[in-house]
């Protein structure tokens, strides 16, 4: 009984704070930052108590929802390892976040609605994560994306930030379409509604196809190729709330959904998931190269992130990076919102030197940044050598093993191109001559923004997964969260430090070149596409005004037209000659008939003599 009340707590105190803070927000917009920070700490405390209590055991719990006849659905929710340890990541990012946003955030107008959103977001992901029912997990989902639009397009005054909010409604929305029909087909073949309930023993591994559309829902959430797009361009909204977007909820949610799925299908839609992941890895990084604005670096680095996370087909390798990826990107973002709210652009063109200026951001970026490229003494080395031991194994044990070295290659190249935008990013903010033409000779680091950037930072070392840096295959982290480690063969160590020599490299060929404009991902294509959809909206509406409402009206004036004819023929045809005439004939033919019985004996007579005139005349034309 006081596990339920934990959770039911656990998943009610985001949106009751979410609601406190609304309702507060203009009475008191001075302390409002301070109460929700409060309120997020509270529930960061209580889910790490709650998942403390379980003391490693998996919970299913049921609420009655609807009943459709003999039917019953339950609000059914799943606490198995992978729901509490992405539970933790979004408990501790979304109160590190707040903390930062703070003094990030502390003269915006709108306050208050900001932190209310972010209550939401957490409350929707938390959701999410913890669903069992199908329809459950779609509802939260959706409500991810809603909160994601409103943070995309917080400041709706400018209206590139209501293009990136609608371009990423619009992409996810399509891929959505795809994954309602995934989730059905699903809980068909399946014969049930819940995920606990799926067995793939029993009934076999459900059909390609269902994994496809599945995958295609989750490609949109994590923008992978080919709906990547849409992540650079919601770095129009506030960068503390980019952290939590990119670190814990919205393309989180995608690479959940591939872990929750990955007992439930074969090889071919694993293989179909690592390829995407890999192209994914591939052209983010590709692309993170050639741009000039520090957060749009960043947000293509989390694509590139979560595609090696695909690479990882939902194993438990790809569990693992989930996690250590979510510390340092909210690291990265936190930093990049530092260094934003210290330089006041995102230039990089107008960057250099800040070391001396922001030493603790420095050496905190150079944290997250080693724990990105998988620098040893990093959480991320353990995880991105754990995705290789994977697919090592897996090419060891698989008939499609040359798919597996094939995607050994891709991560090699991925690793390259990681270490080179890494470093390349690091260098040009913080290290060389500045570039900024007035430059600021006085640090200003805010303590509310240090405190969280240095408490991810201390995260990001290898002490949260192994206090022995040098065996990480058999920690206490992996073990209690019930998650695998995979062996790492000797010359993939060799691979992996020639990638971090190359890619160092080529930021040393390359430190004094910065593109001038920002690549974007199809920039012809989407464009293009955006201007088809409001052509589209243009044209239904004037079919609709043109068309159907000229329709609709002409059909009203018809109607209006027969209803005066109908009118017209029953007073005149019906009632006047059909009704009133019949009626009047025979008022006529009894006026007539009723002169025969008039009572005379006279008039008797002469009728009498009539007929027998007519008679007489009859025959006589007879026989003429």
């Amino acid at each position: 009984m006081e596990i339920n009340f934990q959770f039911i707590g656990l998943l009610l105190l985001p949106w009751i704070s979410a609601l406190l803070v609304g309702l507060f927000a203009h009475k008191a917009k001075k302390h409002i930052a301070s109460i929700s920070i409060s309120l997020s700490f509270i529930f960061a405390a209580l889910t790490c108590y709650f998942i403390y209590d379980l003391s490693g055991q998996n919970l299913k719990i049921g609420y009655p929802w609807i009943n459709m006849g003999r039917v019953s659905y339950f609000a059914s929710f799943w606490v198995n390892s992978s729901a509490k340890l992405i539970a933790i990541l979004v408990s501790i990012v979304g109160l590190f976040v707040q903390i930062f946003s703070k003094s990030y955030m502390e003269k915006d107008a709108n306050i208050g609605r900001y932190y209310a959103y972010l209550h939401g977001f957490v409350g929707a992901m938390i959701c999410l994560i913890f669903s069992d029912q199908i329809y459950v997990f779609y509802g939260s989902w959706e409500l991810v994306g809603a909160f994601s639009y409103l943070l995309i397009s917080f400041w709706h005054q400018k209206p590139e930030a209501i293009k990136a909010a609608k371009k990423a409604f619009l992409i996810n929305r399509f891929a959505d379409i795809a994954l309602i029909f995934g989730l059905v087909g699903l809980s068909s073949h399946f014969q049930t509604t819940y995920f606990s309930a799926m067995d793939p023993m029993a009934l076999d591994i459900a059909p390609t196809w269902i994994g496809i559309a599945l995958l295609i829902g989750a490609m949109g959430k994590s923008a992978q190729f080919p709906f990547m797009s849409w992540l650079p361009d919601a770095m129009e909204g506030p960068t503390p709330a980019s952290a939590l977007i990119h670190a814990a909820t919205m393309v989180a949610a995608g690479v959940f959904l591939g872990i929750r799925m990955f007992p439930f299908f074969g090889e071919s839609v694993h293989l179909f998931m690592a390829g995407i992941g890999a192209i994914s890895l591939i052209s983010a990084g590709i692309l993170a190269i050639f741009q000039n604005d520090i957060k749009k670096i960043l947000a293509y680095s989390t694509i590139s992130q979560l595609g090696l996370m695909w690479m990882g087909m939902g194993s438990d390798a790809s569990m693992f990076h989930l996690w250590v990826h979510g510390i340092f990107k909210a690291g990265l973002f936190l930093s990049a919102g530092s260094i934003i709210h210290f330089v006041h652009h995102q230039n990089l063109n107008h960057m250099g030197g800040l070391r001396k200026q922001i030493p603790i951001t420095c050496l905190a970026f150079l944290i997250f940044s080693a724990g990105m490229m998988g620098i040893p003494l990093t959480s991320g080395f353990y995880t991105k050598e754990n995705i290789a031991g994977f697919l090592w194994a897996s090419a060891e044990n698989s008939p499609f093993s040359t798919y597996y070295f094939v995607l050994l290659g891709a991560l090699s190249i991925g690793m390259v191109l990681t270490s080179f935008y890494a470093s390349r990013l690091f260098y040009l903010i913080f290290l060389g001559d500045s570039r900024e033409q007035n430059p600021r000779e006085t640090a200003r680091n805010h303590g509310l923004q240090i405190i969280p950037i240095a408490l991810l930072a201390i995260l990001s070392l290898s002490i949260l997964v192994n206090l022995n840096p040098l065996h990480a295959e058999e920690s206490e982290f992996l073990r209690y969260f019930d998650l695998q480690s995979f062996h790492v063969p000797d010359v993939w160590y060799w691979i992996t430090v020639s990638t971090w020599i190359l890619g160092i490299f080529l930021t040393y060929l390359t430190r004094h070149w910065i593109p001038k404009t920002n690549v974007q991902f199809l920039s012809i294509f989407w464009p293009s596409l955006f201007k088809l959809i409001f052509l589209k909206s243009a044209m239904v509406r004037w079919i609709e005004v043109q068309v159907y409402d000229r329709f609709v009206n002409k059909l009203a004036r018809a109607q209006v037209i027969i209803a005066h004819l109908i009118a017209w023929i029953d007073h005149w045809i019906v009632d006047g000659i059909l009704v009133g005439g019949i009626s009047k004939l025979s008022q006529w033919m009894g006026a007539g008939l009723g002169r025969w019985q008039s009572g005379k004996v006279q008039s008797y007579w002469i009728l009498v003599f009539v007929t027998f005139g007519l008679f007489l005349l009859f025959t006589i034309l007879q026989r003429g």
